[in-house]
């Protein structure tokens, strides 16, 4: 059977530390480098997966709250990557999905919506439809090529940095 939105890309974590959070991944399965965006969160490669690290910031009241406080810390999100992000938005409504949130993942750049889907999970694991244009492309490949053979060297990395890189953008 071939899934409804392809392969799990990212496995997004909801956290009270990120600190904390990059270096039980770093020291433990040794996962990295982590590409870390204040006050956004940290992104990392392992093989075909990517770890997303989310840290609440504030008590405003969110899904990402909702999950801590039902579950607690931990995985709240696997994510599917599209170029055809209606569809796959068609597509989880259809399999009986609810929509909780909806964004872009880089304002102002075209092609960086995505949202979440829950659908009773007993672990409230949600699924994510992630719209990957360009830019976003240009910068989970530069995570996922900076992870083949990473020495362990500069284990956290400024995530706007390499984003000015990939697209051609200022900081």
């Amino acid at each position: 059977m071939t899934p409804p939105f392809g392969p799990v890309r990212q496995l997004g974590y909801v956290v009270t530390d990120i600190r904390a959070a990059m270096r039980h991944w770093l020291d433990g399965p040794g996962v990295g480098p982590f590409y870390y965006l204040e006050g956004n969160g940290a992104l990392a490669q392992s093989g075909g997966v990517q770890i997303e690290l989310v840290q609440l910031r504030d008590d405003s009241p969110s899904f990402l709250h909702t999950f801590v406080g039902r579950f607690g810390e931990g995985l709240h999100h696997v994510a599917f990557w599209t170029e055809h992000f209606d569809a796959g938005v068609e597509a989880a409504l259809a399999r009986g999905y609810v929509e909780l949130h909806r964004g872009t993942s880089l304002p102002g750049r075209p092609d960086s919506r995505f949202a979440y889907f829950d659908r009773g999970a007993p672990d409230g694991t949600a699924i994510e439809i992630s719209e990957r244009g360009a830019d976003k492309r240009a910068l989970f490949d530069a995570i996922a090529d900076a992870a083949e053979g990473w020495d362990g060297i500069e284990p956290v990395r400024d995530m706007a940095a390499l984003l000015s890189e990939v697209t051609g953008t200022a900081r």
